[in-house]
């Protein structure tokens, strides 16, 4: 193993640690009295993005190389805030009511999404230019939703997420 496959571990297994979070949550889908639409469209946005985000980190992989001690931090800013959000969303206890725990957390998780969106703009992750556009709506929506705890706003952040994966799916890199 060369030095950046070694330093590559720690922000991937930052990912895998919230990853492992978000999938025990999907265990509310299969049972009616923990089904709450906002909260199952979050954790299945935040899923996709937890996947996504590894994908694209094996292009920050290339240049990890040599770089310094500060950069490298800053290659792990985007993971660690990933892990607060979804530790964020996430309820410790399995039985506690989805809706009132989300509804509760809202302004929280959203307003650290709307962080880890932006952070996205600081390194290149190989991530088409295209994507601002995106990336600022998505800002905007999830502050929007901090903001004035409207989960309805969900579902818009959900079109946007939606979007981007037909964005992705039709051009791809």
């Amino acid at each position: 193993m060369d030095a950046s496959e070694y330093l590559a571990f720690v922000p991937l297994l930052l990912y895998g640690v919230a990853l492992a979070d978000l999938l025990g949550q999907w265990r509310r889908f299969f049972e009616k009295k923990y089904l709450y639409w906002p909260y199952f469209l979050t954790t299945v946005i935040f899923t996709e993005l937890a996947i996504r985000n590894v994908f694209l980190y094996f292009e920050v992989v290339r240049k990890l190389d040599g770089i310094s001690y500060f950069h490298y931090w800053l290659e792990l800013m985007q993971p660690v805030i990933f892990l607060m959000v979804v530790s964020a969303l996430t309820p410790d206890n399995a039985e506690s009511d989805t809706k009132d725990y989300f509804e509760k957390r809202i302004t929280i998780v959203f307003a650290l999404f709307a962080v880890f969106i932006a952070s996205h703009f600081l390194p290149a992750y190989g991530v088409a230019v295209e994507m601002d556009y995106a990336r600022v709506a998505a800002v905007v929506t999830c502050v929007s939703i901090a903001v004035t705890r409207r989960t309805w706003l969900v579902y818009v952040l959900g079109g946007l997420w939606f979007l981007g994966l037909l964005q992705m799916a039709i051009f791809p890199k």
